[in-house]
Order: structure tokens, then sequence, then C-alpha cells
């Protein structure tokens, strides 16, 4: 390979957490249409909602038990 030319494990590492994490739960291919890709950021989104929630509840019950 020469320097311009990227493999797909270099660009995974620029990529920040997030949209690593958005690629592997719900990936929106090219050939989506525009409403699977609104229904796929909507339910990337409430997934991010329900992990806070659960991950907030995890750390007040803890929290409680110490």
């Amino acid at each position: 390979m020469n320097e311009y030319t990227t493999t797909n494990e270099e660009d995974n590492e620029k990529k920040s957490f997030l949209q690593r994490l958005r690629e592997s739960v719900l990936p929106i291919k090219p050939d989506d249409s525009l409403g699977m890709k609104a229904l796929k950021q909507a339910g990337f989104v409430a997934f991010l909602g329900v992990a806070g929630t659960v991950t907030a509840l995890l750390a007040i019950a803890v929290s409680f038990a110490l």
C-alpha cells in the first residue's frame, strides 16, 4: 500500500466512538430509502436514550448500595 490508500481498520480508528457504534448497531446502506434512513437514525437515538437511562439507573443503584 502507498501513503494515499488506507485500510478499513485505519478508517475506523479515525472515526469517533459514536460513529463506530452507529455503524455497528444500525448500519445505513447507500441504497436505503430516505424513510428507512430516517427510521434507522431515530432507532439509534432511541437506542442511545435507553442505554443512557439504564447506565444512569445502574449508577444510582450502585451509589445507594454503597
